[in-house]
């Protein structure tokens, strides 16, 4: 990929980034600060920091999905619940956005 490319990608990235809705923005902080997280880690880790209202996974997974979507998250391995004992997504920031974002709904 030639230096423009990578250029025009990253401004494209941080455009996406400056409209994003707040919990959107919460759901990248709390990834930064603990890459490799499941939605229920998310929503347990968001709500100790009384951001949400509730440790439920569902003030996390829709928002996930459309970060995934946008090229921003990606969801690199899975391990099993805890609580559900089912299998779940892992998820990370994605190193570099897709070159195709999709379209993100902000809530």
């Amino acid at each position: 990929m030639g230096a423009i490319t990578k250029i025009t990608r990253r401004m494209s990235y941080e455009e996406i980034l400056g409209n994003l809705g707040e919990r959107h923005q919460m759901i990248i902080e709390a990834l930064r600060e603990r890459p490799r997280s499941t939605a229920r880690e998310l929503a347990l880790y968001l709500w100790e920091q009384r951001k949400i209202p509730s440790p439920e996974r569902n003030y996390t997974h829709p928002r996930l999905t459309e970060l995934m979507k946008a090229g921003i998250v990606a969801a690199v391995d899975k391990k099993r619940c805890p609580i559900t004992g089912k299998m779940v997504a892992v998820y990370k920031l994605a190193d570099e956005p897709v070159s195709e974002q999709g379209e993100l709904e902000l809530r």
